[in-house]
């Protein structure tokens, strides 16, 4: 029975050595201590087996004896490996220390080669030589073993383990861990106590008990220690925990973000500085309330709970985009959220960072409002109509106004006064038309700028006559003067009108026919407005048809110069003769200049056009001459863009000086459009024209700006009736009196004088008699290809 209670004995080392690897979960020094504990337990084991001789023959008894004398005899490299153990968790305070040398891993491997040696040794009879039986009056029998001629090398091993205690005291002074170095200290202690205790087993009157007591209170103190040592550790990761926390909260604190977290039931458990700012609130008083207690408007309260419950259930992260925020005091602010479910042991909880994008809708509010609005004026942009037009077309009874309006001559006040008055002017015609609107009380109707000088008003009506009403109270606006500073500017609109459904039913179609009868406008009488037909359609088809096939009439040689002979009213003889371009189009046939012109005007082809009218009528000019023809003067129309060309003169003299003809048999006919513009600027170009030597007659006199106080400052050679004036003038009273006007003040102004446009005798008979000097028209002949003037006029007069 003594035999079993000592084995008991043996397995409560065991026991507590499983239950510190538990507590240390697996670490290097529990998994050591454990050895150490199971060496304990098998040192004890050993003494057991001595007492077993009424359980166990002697044999099994000696056998038994040798095996598991392992445990008291490793006992002592294995305290060497639990001080290596905590030299390495402290290795940095042993960085460059003679310590180094001893405390590695050959060093404890040596040291269990050596103790296992010892261990050998006791297999043989010179190690354990055999045993005798003590018989003790009042205690249990047990065999006590007798040493052999090697005995001494257990003494060695006794003195292995007081090397290992020195060690192990004089490293445990280099410590700084006090838990370690405390736990280090006491275990050496104890363990060379029990040691102590343990190697009176040596002595046969000690009755193999002292390895009990020894094996007891190095399980004991171990678990002891090893408790304090865990508590110690506890308490060291609580202090780390709580300072970390504090740590954290200072960051978290620190950080701009609004950080929050919240449990399973919506209560806040954690709020940043940031955060309680934000609610114009103290963190303490929102710790454990909910977003119903914290927050004013209770619905969006209750859209949050929603939110943070549907994250929580699917434990997903979500990012809310964007969300409006106003706290109790109503100061607004757009935010970005992220909600992220965090499991816990118990609960989950949600952790939320929200970030401030106030600005940044602030700064896109911004580029939207300057992306759908002109930056001049303020006025929608052509961006915004579409969407807005768009928008106003999808209910399906709806009826929608498009007016495209454009300022009449906008170009030349930009031109002549510069970009700043301009835009001051196009300023002022945005708040007339804004006011127009409020003025006019039009529901649902605002007024757009396109860019340049074209606004837009888009309104829906009920009846037609609405839209018309709307354009006359419209034109009136620009019936008063716009003042800026201390001029004052009349402009007048041209106002293109197409109507939904009738003229479209997309934003793209209703604007191409607003532009299409904004352009009839234009051309025509200006200052007026026009609802879209479909004629018009037809009208712009050949309009873009003239200008495409125009491009390369040049380079297929589609142009013809026809002549028109002038004749001497007082003689009757041919003076002269006036060029004058046709055009025949492959697709288009002939077109009349009144088509091609303006559209040559427009798009600047009037530029080369112009050169090659100039250059042709030389070149035939001059081949007339050297045929011994009489000499004629060719009269050849210049246009104003030629004119304000900067190179013309020096480009027109090049052309004259190339083609060989005299400049004194060329003249160059402008028209009254010149007063439009700068008059000195004009009177200046009209002089360096002047100056190669050619004459400068102004055609279609009559009908369009001059005045006499410019008139008399042009160097003009002669004044060209226009044929409006001509026509009818032996039964028009008016007429009469213009022409006779015209002709009389040309005259004290020494200006020659040509009627266009004569077709009769009796015509012929009045001009003369008020003193016209030439004439040109039907009357004489009409245009005439070269080869037939040069038959009819040229032929008869050589003759």
């Amino acid at each position: 029975m003594f035999f079993l209670f000592l084995l008991l004995v043996a397995l409560i080392p065991l026991v507590i050595g499983i239950s510190i690897v538990k507590m240390f979960k697996g670490n290097k020094l529990s998994k050591i201590l454990f050895l150490f504990l199971l060496l304990a337990s098998l040192w004890q084991v050993d003494v057991s087996v001595l007492f077993a001789h009424h359980n166990l023959s002697r044999e099994a008894i000696d056998f038994l004896f040798r095996l598991f004398r392992i445990g008291s005899i490793m006992v002592s490299p294995t305290l060497f490996f639990v001080a290596f153990i905590i030299y390495q968790e402290e290795h940095a305070n042993f960085r460059n220390s003679k310590w180094n040398y001893l405390m590695n891993k050959k060093v404890v491997i040596f040291y269990y080669i050596c103790s296992f040696a010892v261990y050998l040794i006791g297999w043989s009879h010179k190690g354990i030589h055999s045993y005798r039986l003590i018989e003790p009056a009042n205690a249990p029998a047990f065999h006590f073993p007798v040493y052999g001629s090697l005995s001494w090398v257990f003494q060695a091993n006794v003195l292995l383990f007081i090397i290992s205690i020195v060690v192990c005291i004089r490293i445990c002074t280099r410590i700084s861990h006090s838990a370690l170095r405390s736990f280090l200290f006491y275990f050496i202690i104890s363990t060379a106590v029990g040691y102590a205790i343990g190697i009176l087993n040596m002595l046969p009157d000690a009755m193999l008990l002292p390895s009990a007591v020894s094996v007891l209170l190095f399980a004991i103190s171990i678990l002891i220690l090893s408790n304090k040592m865990h508590l110690q550790r506890v308490n060291d990761v609580n202090n780390q925990l709580d300072q970390n926390r504090d740590f954290l909260s200072k960051v978290i604190d620190l950080n701009p973000n609004y950080i929050y977290a919240k449990d399973q039931h919506g209560r806040y458990s954690l709020v940043n500085e940031s955060f309680a700012t934000l609610y114009g609130m103290d963190k303490k008083e929102i710790i454990g309330k909910t977003d119903f207690d914290v927050h004013v408007n209770k619905e969006r309260a209750f859209e949050i709970y929603q939110v943070d419950q549907s994250v929580l259930a699917e434990q997903k992260e979500i990012t809310v985009p964007e969300e409006i925020f106003i706290n109790r005091f109503g100061k607004e602010k757009w935010l970005q959220s992220t909600k992220i479910p965090i499991k816990t042991k118990d609960s989950t909880i949600l952790l939320g960072v929200s970030t401030d994008i106030t600005e940044h809708k602030q700064h896109e509010k911004e580029l939207n409002h300057q992306a759908n609005h002109d930056v001049l004026t303020g006025l929608p942009n052509r961006r915004l109509l579409n969407e807005n037009l768009t928008n106003i077309l999808k209910p399906a009874d709806t009826k929608a106004a498009l007016m495209l309006i454009d300022l009449d001559r906008f170009k030349y006040i930009n031109d002549t006064l510069g970009h700043d008055v301009g835009d001051l002017l196009l300023i002022e015609v945005s708040k007339r038309l804004k006011q127009f609107i409020d003025e006019m009380k039009l529901e649902n109707a605002n007024v757009y700028r396109l860019g340049g000088d074209e606004f837009t008003l888009l309104f829906p009506y009920r009846y037609p006559k609405e839209v018309t009403d709307i354009a006359k109270s419209l034109l009136e606006q620009f019936d008063r003067e716009f003042i800026l500073g201390e001029q004052e500017f009349f402009i007048s609109p041209s106002i293109g009108i197409s109507t939904y459904p009738e003229d479209g039913c997309d934003a793209k179609t209703l604007m191409k026919n607003a532009d299409t009868a904004m352009y009839y406008v234009k051309e025509r009488e200006k200052n007026g407005f026009q609802l879209f037909t479909k004629e018009m359609n037809r009208d712009i088809y050949r309009k873009m048809m003239i200008e495409k096939e125009l491009r390369t009439a040049l380079e297929l040689g589609e142009f013809e110069l026809h002549y028109q002979p002038l004749m001497d009213i007082h003689t009757k003889k041919i003076c002269g003769m006036e060029a004058l371009i046709r055009w025949n189009n492959k697709n288009l046939g002939p077109v009349s200049p009144t088509e091609f012109i303006p559209i040559a005007e427009e798009t600047g082809m009037i530029i080369r056009i112009g050169e090659w009218v100039l250059r042709t009528a030389c070149e035939q000019n001059i081949r007339w001459q050297k045929t011994k023809y009489p000499p004629l003067k060719v009269g050849i129309n210049i246009s104003i863009r030629q004119l304000l060309d900067k190179n013309f003169v020096r480009k027109a003299a090049a052309i004259i000086k190339d083609s060989g003809l005299s400049p004194a048999y060329i003249d160059l006919e402008i028209t009254e459009s010149i007063a439009m513009y700068d008059p000195t600027l004009m009177i200046d170009k009209l002089k360096e024209i002047k100056a190669i030597g050619v004459s400068v007659s102004m055609d279609d006199f009559g009908t369009g700006y001059s005045s006499l106080s410019y008139l008399k400052k042009y160097p003009l050679d002669t004044l060209k009736i226009d044929r409006s004036f001509v026509s009818g003038i032996t039964f028009h009273e008016d007429n009469k009196a213009i022409v006779n006007s015209i002709i009389s003040m040309a005259k004290h102004l020494g200006i020659h004088v040509t009627a266009e446009g004569v077709e009769d005798e009796e015509e012929i008979r009045f001009l003369e008699q008020s003193q016209c000097d030439t004439i040109q028209g039907y009357a004489i002949s009409r245009p005439l290809c070269g080869k037939e003037f040069e038959r009819k006029f040229l032929m008869e007069r050589a003759e």
